[in-house]
């Protein structure tokens, strides 16, 4: 009988180790990208010579952190001069860039909306036709891109 209850055990034992083992589909895909900042005069500036001159300020990579909200409808946050207030919507991750502003966040299948955190409020400039902000789709096993430039305090 003993011979027995142990090899039970270890079969048992066996079984659950397998079972834990199993995959996370979450880590195949999500949303991946970079930030970008831009302020100053972005308009191109005439020169003497009749041609025109454009110098814009190059954007440069930024530290953030990205908030990342089921999709999220204009009317389900407060809007104010260039940055959003509350937003009705859950949070559904948090992340921070690197140095280069570069994130990877994994997701499961879905629609997202993406905010930068600010320091008075959260941005996002890209909206669809039906005024979806910053809506992101994540389908399975993919990685959805996304390049943000935060612009409120450019010129154009």
């Amino acid at each position: 009988m003993n011979k027995y209850s142990n090899l039970i055990y270890g079969c048992i034992l066996l079984l659950f180790l397998f079972s834990s083992c199993k995959t996370n589909k979450i880590s195949t895909q999500g949303i991946k990208g970079q930030i970008y900042w831009v302020e100053g005069n972005q308009m191109p500036q005439a020169t003497g010579d009749t041609s025109t001159s454009f110098s814009p300020a190059a954007k440069k990579p930024v530290k953030r952190t990205i908030q990342i909200h089921q999709l999220t409808h204009i009317n389900e946050a407060s809007l104010g001069d260039y940055l959003f207030g509350n937003i009705e919507t859950p949070l559904v991750a948090s992340v921070e860039t690197n140095n280069e502003g570069e994130f990877s966040v994994k997701l499961p299948p879905g629609k997202y909306s993406i905010f930068t955190v600010e320091e008075k409020g959260y941005f996002a400039s890209i909206f669809d036709l039906d005024s979806y902000i910053h809506p992101v789709i994540v389908k399975e096993n993919e990685w959805s891109n996304v390049e943000i430039i935060i612009d409120y305090k450019a010129s154009f």
